[in-house]
């Protein structure tokens, strides 16, 4: 199987990912069983005012070609966003779980994406 390092994984969202001056990327969440997918959560903030987060599906093709996906952003509410876990689907997909304290914007919620991470051989 391949693997999808941490390093690779946050290389990549922080090339793509938003930048408002102030960000971070934090460590991937991987699924237990598979680490060749994993995902990945980043902030953009301006330093005073105004910042976001951005969740993506982050996952490593035959050819070793590292892709991602945006699965979420708080960009109209400005909530936090966590990542609560990844699973691995027998049927090649994965599903990862978010949620949110609504700290911005006053109502807490939790959220789902299952994707198949399209794998290419080239």
């Amino acid at each position: 199987m391949i693997k999808l390092t941490a390093s690779e994984a946050k290389g990549l969202i922080d090339r793509v990912g938003p930048s408002l001056g102030y960000d971070h990327t934090y460590d991937p969440v991987f699924s237990e069983g598979r680490r060749d997918v994993c995902a990945v959560r980043r902030l953009a903030e301006n330093g005073t005012t105004y910042g976001f987060d951005t969740v993506y599906l982050v996952w490593k093709e035959l050819s070793g070609v590292v892709q991602c996906k945006e699965i979420c952003n708080s960009r109209s509410t400005k909530d936090y966003v966590y990542v609560d876990s990844i699973v691995a689907n027998e049927d090649g997909t994965v599903t990862v779980r978010f949620s949110s304290g609504g700290m911005f914007s006053g109502a807490p919620w939790k959220n789902s994406s299952t994707i198949n991470p399209q794998r290419r051989n080239q």
